[in-house]
């Protein structure tokens, strides 16, 4: 059976397709395609406090455009999730009210600790992960970080910060969103030994694409420190040319480093294990769950 995801973040919106195939031993999520429009909602979400008329017929024709590519695919269920600049924007309820008007499709506004159930959906614990060990989830979007700690399989805690990769190009992270996460982060320094992480979002995944290209999937700290240190004195339009980065990701790659770096040095974190996977597979995840037990239908 198939699934769709929408996924409106901050910097860019995602549409997933994937196949989910039960088997003897569980199922098994196998991406079929993915869509991506780089709108950056937050430019106007985290500066203005809304979004413009221009900006809103954007979203509008993207969605439109994700109805028809539904409507080819057909799936089995459709979930469709806003996150940060959403959730900053004074007229998002008006602008989710005229997609749904125009093209069926409902999207949820979710809150930052919603955004942190939907990817712990994932079920990362089981992804190549020992039960003994402890893990950070460290989840890097435009406009937030999700946090999720694991110790032995079992969730210790999760949060959502107003710390992303747009909003610090922007220059839009106050001195007290830092202090928040490093607040939350000091409650557990000493308490978990060897403490693991898990990266995910299209920086890390990119990170560790281009600069890592191992394929066990783990980024070292000091492979994300020589990837800032590479990347930091170049301009947009060097790093494009060097690495066929796509503009939108060229200026966020360099914040978001700085985010994994800052996080993993204040835990003693050595390693990312990066399985690529993000919001999008959580809703799916979370679908199929719900399907499975029979639970009321999120189609559209």
């Amino acid at each position: 059976m198939k699934f769709a995801a929408i996924d409106i973040g901050s910097n860019a919106v995602r549409l997933i397709f994937i196949n989910v195939y039960e088997t003897p031993t569980g199922p098994q999520f196998i991406k079929d395609a993915m869509y991506r429009v780089a709108l950056r909602l937050g430019e106007e979400a985290f500066i203005k406090g809304k979004i413009s008329k221009k900006k809103e017929e954007e979203l509008v024709s993207t969605m439109k455009a994700f109805k028809n590519l539904i409507d080819v695919h057909k799936p089995v269920q459709v979930m469709a999730c806003a996150t940060s600049a959403m959730r900053d924007a004074k007229n998002a309820k008006d602008i989710v009210s005229k997609v749904f008007k125009k093209t069926g499709l409902s999207i949820q506004i979710i809150s930052g600790q919603k955004e942190a159930e939907l990817i712990l959906s994932n079920h990362v614990e089981k992804f190549q992960l020992q039960e003994n060990k402890d893990y950070l989830y460290i989840d890097v979007g435009g406009g937030s970080t999700e946090l999720i700690l694991l110790s032995k399989g079992k969730l210790v805690d999760k949060w959502s910060f107003n710390i992303g990769t747009l909003r610090m190009m922007l220059g839009k992270i106050k001195d007290k969103h830092w202090k928040e996460l490093d607040v939350w982060l000091d409650h557990f320094k000493g308490k978990y030994t060897n403490l693991k992480g898990i990266g995910s979002g299209g920086n890390i995944n990119s990170i560790q694409k281009y600069f890592v290209k191992r394929k066990d999937g783990l980024v070292h700290i000091s492979e994300l420190e020589d990837t800032l240190n590479s990347l930091d004195g170049l301009t947009i339009d060097e790093r494009i040319l060097q690495y066929g980065f796509r503009p939108d990701r060229a200026d966020v790659i360099v914040p978001a480093s700085k985010i994994f770096i800052h996080i993993m040095n204040r835990l003693k974190i050595q390693t990312l294990f990066v399985p690529k996977v993000g919001l999008g597979d959580g809703m799916i995840h979370l679908m199929y769950d719900n399907l499975s037990k029979g639970k009321k239908s999120t189609k559209m």
